[in-house]
């Protein structure tokens, strides 16, 4: 992962996380509905993963939200 994106990685993790709780989920059942482990997803939510945008639809349609939702709120 560049340096130079890590801030925006992290917030990105933040987001998503965020977006989670708020709609009442916890890891397992995100991995469930986007079929992404949740080992991905904790590295996700804390930073630690750059995601391809395969990834980012899939978890906006697991969490029934668009993909633009990770980048406003």
């Amino acid at each position: 992962m560049e340096k130079r994106f890590k801030s925006e990685i992290k917030a990105f993790g933040k987001r998503l996380k965020s977006i989670r709780i708020k709609k009442g989920l916890s890891q397992l059942d995100l991995e469930l509905e986007s079929g992404i482990s949740r080992t991905e997803i904790s590295r996700i939510e804390n930073g630690l993963k750059n995601i391809e945008f395969f990834t980012l639809i899939k978890l906006a349609v697991a969490l029934q939200i668009d993909v633009k939702d990770f980048f406003s709120e």
